[in-house]
């Protein structure tokens, strides 16, 4: 077997650890998505499924994922817009720090009250026509 493979094998082997509340959350270049979308993509470790996720699915809430944790992220309405989280949804990215507030008993998600943020947006078509 592969180094490669191995350290992917035990990527998912391994238990996922929800945050547990007043720890601190740092990350960079999250994804944001759709709950669906990420919760498919944590469980069958299909990356793709961040970006590629259909907008209909956003009535649902959008979350931030920790692509390398494989943990799902809700952030307090209250510190970072909605339309904040559109722009990033489908291809952007977010940088954030802040704590988790509440862990939700019903799905186990963590509520992240974030202190800083600084959102990428999707690029726009053609944006990287002549970079070679």
């Amino acid at each position: 077997m592969s180094p490669r493979l191995l350290a992917l094998s035990l990527l998912f082997v391994m238990p996922a650890f929800a945050a547990a509340p007043g720890e601190e959350v740092e990350l960079s270049s999250a994804p944001v998505t759709a709950l669906s979308c990420a919760q498919k993509a944590v469980e069958t470790g299909k990356l793709d499924l961040l970006t590629s996720c259909p907008l209909e699915e956003t009535q649902k809430g959008l979350v931030v994922v920790d692509v390398a944790e494989m943990q799902i992220y809700r952030l307090a309405a209250k510190t970072v817009r909605t339309s904040d989280l559109e722009r990033a949804f489908g291809g952007g990215s977010i940088d954030i720090t802040g704590v988790v507030k509440v862990v939700d008993k019903k799905d186990g998600i963590p509520l992240v009250e974030v202190s800083e943020f600084r959102v990428t947006p999707k690029p726009k078509p053609g944006a990287f026509k002549g970079c070679l």
